[in-house]
């Protein structure tokens, strides 16, 4: 049956999908934030858009527009980041959910398309409670991008400073395999390539900025379509299956 685009359908026909069954929605909360000098600010926002449209095709379910603001404030010392305080992510999701529970879809499955989107889901899950009648998959454990990320990246042989964790080799692959031509390759420099512990603790407490001028975390150089792929398909994999044992 493949996805839905929500946004393409008139309200009787999403009621008559639902009443036929088709009761499974997705949503992506991307961002728009810095990506170093080689890549757009909308990058997590796209990867919204793309991943969402996969997963809802291979779940048969609506896909709903990707949110393209999230909490990013670890990016605001660069120009052009959109960001929002938690709070507000809170209010959002559960605005949002509320509403779709009344019209009668019975499961939810929200993607986190940034990695600053994953711990205000998880509060954002835990404020809202429980939806009677409705199963809400959030994904809001981010070892599961890790795991798909630079875990995939250790068995094919890309150091975790070299992946890092914006910007860096597996973010800039998995956008080469999508939108190469939104991808500038030229630009491409290595930001910080340090001790990823330390480095994450800094990046979140006190910005990416402290550590790099570039806005990378990793090296992009030796990206490459190829090895998007990889991590598109081994994020959609994991991501699936996480939803269906949830269920």
């Amino acid at each position: 049956m493949g996805a839905l685009e929500l946004e393409t359908l008139t309200w009787p026909e999403v009621r008559r999908e639902i009443e036929a069954g088709r009761d499974t929605i997705i949503v992506a909360f991307g961002a728009v934030e810095q990506h170093g000098h080689h890549m757009p600010l909308g990058t997590d926002a796209i990867f919204g858009d793309e991943l969402s449209r996969r997963l809802a095709e291979r779940l048969d379910a609506f896909r709903a527009p990707t949110f393209r603001v999230g909490c990013s404030r670890h990016h605001l010392a660069f120009p052009g980041t959109m960001s929002m305080e938690e709070e507000t992510f809170h209010r959002v999701v559960g605005d949002l959910l509320r509403g779709w529970s009344a019209h009668g879809f019975r499961r939810i499955v929200i993607l986190p398309t940034h990695g600053g989107n994953f711990a205000p889901l998880a509060g954002a899950l835990e404020k809202l409670g429980t939806l009677d009648g409705v199963k809400v998959v959030g994904i809001s454990d981010l070892s599961l991008l890790v795991q798909a990320t630079l875990g995939l990246g250790a068995e094919l042989g890309v150091p975790a400073s070299e992946g890092g964790l914006h910007g860096g080799q597996w973010e800039t692959s998995m956008m080469l395999a999508l939108h190469p031509e939104l991808v500038r390759m030229d630009a491409a420099v290595p930001g910080y390539t340090g001790d990823l512990e330390s480095g994450v603790e800094r990046f979140l407490g006190e910005g990416v900025h402290v550590l790099t001028d570039t806005g990378v975390f990793g090296d992009p150089t030796n990206a490459s379509a190829e090895h998007g792929r990889l991590y598109i398909e081994r994020l959609l994999d994991l991501t699936a299956e996480l939803v269906e044992r949830e269920s």
